[in-house]
C-alpha cells in the first residue's frame, strides 16, 4: 500500500512540474507578445507625431529655411 502512496505522490508533484511549466511558457508568450505590441504603438505614435510636425510646416516656410542656411554668400 504505501508503494501506491510514493508512486501516487511522484506522478502528482511530475504532473504539477510539467504543467507549471507548460504555463510559464505560455506566460512568457504572452509578456513577449505584449512587449512587442507596445514597441509596435510606441513607434506608430512617434511616427504620426513627425509626420504631423511635417504636413502642418508649409512649403514656403522650408524653402525660406533653406535659402538662408544654404545660398552662397555675396
Amino acid at each position: 500500500m504505501k508503494i501506491y502512496l510514493i508512486i501516487t505522490i511522484i506522478v502528482i508533484v511530475c504532473g504539477a512540474y510539467i504543467f507549471g511549466k507548460q504555463m510559464a511558457q505560455k506566460q512568457c508568450a504572452i509578456n513577449a507578445s505584449q512587449n512587442k505590441t507596445d514597441e509596435i504603438t510606441q513607434t506608430i505614435s512617434i511616427q504620426r507625431i513627425s509626420d504631423d510636425k511635417v504636413y502642418h510646416t508649409g512649403v514656403a516656410d522650408i524653402r525660406r529655411i533653406l535659402r538662408d542656411k544654404y545660398t552662397i554668400a555675396e
